[in-house]
């Protein structure tokens, strides 16, 4: 249900991976955060968004998460008036998870006039200020992941994932699964994410 209400929250409020260790040693408190990235923003409006629903195709989706016995049926999830949003939510059925799914969007900087470098901000701060949701006052802290040479970072109580690229493109990827542990989902969003980031550079060079 958690889940659910989690997901909920996104489609109308969001406007719009293993963590790191050090080799043999001690995780540092550094090595635990994300630096914001320095990189000069693009304007907005000069960019493209691509359509979330082609960042990830339904075969790749029932190959990472083994999902058998039912097909993945694909649904928009844009909000019509955010034009610096798209979304796209994955869905299949599953016994123990009712409207089972995961939810991709991408999105460009909303207040790009007043913070030209709140993409990278907003997903640093995901780990040092944590983020709240809708009836829990107390913010829930997310950790530092890996994929594919990005950094991101994720809350398995939300189960949440973000990353960026630049100060140009924030991404999030949620899950509404019950039978994911914090490993097992880590590991099949860091191949998700691989897909994602390889059908979005595609797609921004066409």
């Amino acid at each position: 249900m958690r889940h659910l209400i989690s997901f909920i929250f996104l489609i109308l409020f969001l406007a719009g991976c293993k963590n790191d260790n050090t080799s043999g040693g001690e995780v540092s408190q550094a090595d635990l955060l994300i630096k914001p990235d320095n990189a000069v923003p693009t304007d907005p409006e000069k960019l493209t968004i691509p359509n979330a629903c082609e960042m990830i195709t339904e075969a790749n989706i029932q190959s990472i998460l083994n999902v058998a016995g039912s097909p993945v049926t694909v649904k928009e999830a844009n909000d019509p008036s955010n034009n610096k949003a798209k979304s796209c939510f994955f869905k299949w059925d599953d016994a123990s998870t009712p409207n089972a799914g995961i939810l991709i969007q991408i999105q460009t900087n909303p207040v790009y006039n007043d913070f030209p470098q709140y993409i990278s901000n907003y997903v640093s701060a995901k780990i040092t200020e944590g983020e709240t949701v809708l009836g829990n006052d107390k913010p829930t802290k997310f950790k530092k992941f890996t994929a594919g040479g990005y950094t991101g970072a994720y809350s398995f109580e939300q189960s949440r994932f973000y990353w960026n690229i630049g100060n140009d493109y924030l991404f999030m990827l949620a899950f509404n699964l019950t039978s994911l542990n914090e490993n097992q989902m880590v590991d099949v969003a860091a191949k998700i994410i691989v897909e994602i980031n390889n059908n979005f550079k595609s797609k921004i060079k066409q």
